[in-house]
């Protein structure tokens, strides 16, 4: 958990909930390297890049020895525990943790993840985009490891949810050396076909972006890149 200096319980915060990879836990995040990421953070509110707004770092470990299973399932958690714990816990803009006012300040709200917290930041869209207005999935796509990606799930989770398409926001990153690549750059293309997805680096016009590393590979080096050049688009609109 990063509660941004200063942190007062009567002000209404943004909230990022970020979750980890494959061999990794709830620390990595904000304590890997020193906790160089910490002070990123720090650094981005202190410069205006973000708002201060609180960070999240849940784990899918620990549920059984299927960690494919474990990152595609997380949305359960994360809707039924989580999100209520959470936000039941510290400020946000969820008036209470009742369906109604965690769906009502979904705009507020952000979920992302690196490698198989990728593959569950596309699980929380295709069954959590009611409560979840932006996403960040980095090195990993829609159901990665099992060979049957379906960009079309998206589209019908958005029509399901009944929303306009300036209501949800996705920045999707990876590497030309990283090994998810040519997954997920396929999906991308996919979803580019898509009526949903309106591709272009400009939230004002589109709500769909991909950043791609040149040389960049599977590892927190550059997981802190795309966090430092995507973050400062979320909450925008």
């Amino acid at each position: 958990m990063y509660l941004p200096y200063g942190y007062n319980e009567n002000k209404k915060y943004n909230i990022f909930y970020f979750m980890h990879g494959m061999g990794d836990n709830e620390n990595t995040l904000l304590y890997n390297d020193n906790g160089e990421m910490q002070r990123v953070f720090d650094n981005m509110i202190n410069n205006g890049d973000i708002e201060p707004m609180i960070i999240v770092t849940p784990t899918f470990n620990k549920c059984s020895s299927d960690t494919f299973y474990n990152a595609e399932n997380f949305y359960k958690e994360f809707r039924e525990s989580v999100v209520p714990f959470v936000e039941g816990k510290y400020s946000t803009y969820a008036e209470s943790t009742s369906k109604e006012d965690i769906a009502a300040s979904r705009m507020h709200r952000a979920y992302g993840g690196f490698s198989m917290g990728s593959v569950s930041t596309w699980a929380v869209f295709e069954n959590c985009v009611d409560i979840v207005g932006y996403f960040m999935p980095m090195s990993g796509g829609h159901h990665w490891g099992t060979g049957n990606a379906d960009a079309g799930a998206l589209g019908r989770a958005v029509d399901k949810a009944g929303l306009k398409k300036n209501e949800y926001f996705i920045m999707s990153a990876t590497g030309t050396s990283d090994f998810a690549y040519s997954v997920l750059a396929q999906q991308i293309e996919d979803m580019k076909k898509q009526s949903h997805f309106e591709y272009t680096s400009d939230f004002s016009k589109g709500n769909f972006w991909f950043i791609l590393a040149n040389g960049g590979e599977h590892s927190w080096y550059y997981v802190r890149q795309y966090i430092y050049n995507c973050l400062p688009f979320f909450f925008r609109q």
